[in-house]
């Protein structure tokens, strides 16, 4: 009956019809009551298929008197059964079409001519019934709509990812961006539409849709104690509020006419990055994705594609790690919390990245490695000049506690991958859309995507983008130790993951190291790269899974020239 009853859009004034006029003496009071008001507290009701008012005409002629451009309107289908046309005069008898067509001709009934009624349950109410109170200031209604670019506006709040999500799948879901941003046309800090403007950087955007309003000029609903002035001074600064700690808006209003995706992508630069110049190390990590994807020929027939995604050409660990290092580390200096020393729980790769990348930005790194783990790490990061300690543990995760306490008594930063949502959100922005963009280069879309799970970071979001888009068409498997098994950066989920909660996976594997092991030997043996003993594991996953016709993508997290002593065992066993 109604179209999307909880959904209020800003409309362009100029685009409505009105079908009866309006009673001037009730303009003047109400244009003046709104004025005092400083907000439009209802949005007012108006057939989707003709934009023709249907109540509310003198709400939008005070908007124009008082210089607005758009208001906000519940869209309905007037032709549904469940919404009548009455009057209110005596001997009138009106017909929708002839409001429709009083409103397509600009033949205007006089004031107070029609009266419509919703039937929602039991008896008819009036139509202002479903229009919702939206309190939006009157210098919202008057901003000009720009596309601005993203990373020219500053936030002043950190954002819940949960929060983030919702919207970011919505937008991906409809390839279509349905609100805008409110920002301060002087400092360009974000006023409202926090976890939006959040999907939009996961989403890679360039360029947002944003209205630019003065902030003197509006009233900002805060938490006890938050002021305009903090707002201001976190947006320009480096100290961030609380989620939820403000809002400019009661309620949530869309755009009439959503945005393509595709028309605030960044245009990326051909030139230099297609030949492969940079201009640092750091840059050579970011501006050097997406990493390749490349088609397994042994393990592919006429009917059934498997495609590796090779984590191994990140330039740092040769890892998948290489990625969260990069963003843990940009969003503590970002939040003004990196300090100069690292602590981190690792079993390899995370600390090779962590190390790299503090040498770079000239930090020091002092790296937590369980018992388990093969004793090449430590020379690895001793060359990198990180101090290593091991501990105790079979597992990384359990170190977590000790490190924490010893990076606060220490005063150094603990950034911890195994908590810290820059692992998850990295993944998404990146890593995910990248399997999805290239292998619509080809004309193809996954039937199943088979990963390992160690933080949980990339295989969750993976999970979250493609099951998003495209729905259950996409299965994702996860791949995990064996019980009592030990295979260097994969572990169990009963052990605790974060991000493996949010997402939906169709099923999860169990390997053991020696099936591991043999797996990557054979992709070496067949394809001729040596991968890593995760990867080996996520192929195995991927042999038991594996159906008849499909398009299949392969995580690799990492190369095999760091597990040499499993390989070694492996060979002197087989001879």
């Amino acid at each position: 009956m109604l179209d999307s009853l909880n959904e209020v859009y800003l409309v362009e004034l100029d685009r409505l019809r009105p079908h009866e006029e309006v009673d001037p003496e009730h303009l003047e009071e109400l244009t003046r009551q709104i004025a005092a008001d400083g907000v439009l507290k209802y949005a007012i009701a108006v057939d989707r298929r003709t934009n023709t008012v249907l109540d509310g005409e003198h709400r939008r002629n005070a908007l124009a008197r008082l210089g607005c451009r758009r208001i906000p309107v519940v869209y309905v289908d007037y032709e549904s059964p469940d919404i009548e046309v009455h009057t209110w005069r005596d001997g009138i008898n009106l017909t929708k079409r002839e409001v429709v067509e009083a409103a397509l001709t600009g033949k205007l009934f006089p004031p107070k001519t029609s009266r419509h009624m919703v039937r929602r349950s039991g008896s008819p109410e009036h139509i202002f019934s479903i229009e919702k109170r939206v309190d939006v200031p009157l210098e919202v209604l008057r901003g000009e709509l720009e596309l601005v670019p993203l990373e020219r506006i500053r936030t002043a709040m950190r954002v819940d990812l949960r929060d983030a999500l919702p919207v970011y799948a919505r937008f991906l879901r409809a390839g279509a961006v349905d609100v805008p941003l409110i920002v301060d046309r002087k400092t360009r800090v974000l006023l409202d539409g926090y976890e939006a403007y959040q999907a939009l950087d996961l989403l890679s955007v360039g360029k947002a849709p944003a209205l630019m309003i003065d902030v003197d000029r509006v009233e900002v609903r805060t938490s006890e104690g938050v002021t305009k002035g903090d707002i201001l001074r976190a947006g320009l600064g480096r100290e961030k509020l609380p989620p939820r700690s403000f809002a400019l808006l009661a309620e949530r209003v869309g755009l009439s006419e959503p945005l393509p995706l595709r028309r605030l992508l960044k245009r990326e630069r051909l030139t230099r990055k297609a030949l492969r110049v940079y201009n640092s190390t750091l840059e050579l990590l970011y501006e050097g994705w997406p990493t390749p994807l490349v088609k397994l020929s042994s393990f592919s027939t006429e009917s059934r594609s498997v495609w590796a995604k090779l984590e191994c050409y990140n330039p740092f660990s040769n890892s998948v790690k290489d990625r969260i290092a990069w963003s843990m580390i940009k969003e503590a200096a970002e939040a003004g919390s990196l300090g100069r020393v690292l602590y981190e729980a690792t079993s390899t790769n995370t600390g090779i990245a962590l190390a790299s990348i503090a040498n770079v930005l000239g930090l020091r790194a002092r790296l937590y490695i369980p018992m388990t783990i093969q004793r090449v790490t430590d020379v690895y990061l001793k060359v990198l000049g990180a101090e290593v300690v091991r501990v105790p543990t079979s597992l990384t995760v359990e170190a977590i506690g000790r490190v924490d306490s010893e990076a606060r008594a220490d005063g150094a930063a603990h950034l911890n991958q195994f908590e810290n949502d820059a692992n998850f959100k990295v993944h998404l922005k990146y890593t995910a859309r990248e399997i999805d963009r290239q292998l619509a280069s080809l004309n193809l879309r996954p039937t199943c995507v088979v990963g390992g799970l160690g933080t949980s970071g990339h295989m969750s979001a993976i999970s979250v983008y493609f099951k998003t888009k495209y729905g259950s068409s996409v299965r994702i498997v996860g791949v995990q130790p064996a019980p009592g098994e030990v295979i260097p950066g994969i572990r169990r989920i009963e052990s605790g993951m974060k991000w493996v909660h949010w997402a939906d996976f169709d099923e999860v594997v169990d390997v053991r190291q020696h099936e591991a092991v043999e797996a990557a030997v054979r992709v070496a043996r067949s394809e001729g790269l040596l991968i890593g003993l995760s990867a080996g594991a996520v192929v195995r996953g991927f042999e038991r899974v594996a159906e008849e016709k499909g398009v299949y993508v392969l995580v690799f997290p990492d190369s095999g020239y760091k597990y040499a002593e499993q390989f070694e065992r492996y060979l002197a066993g087989s001879q």
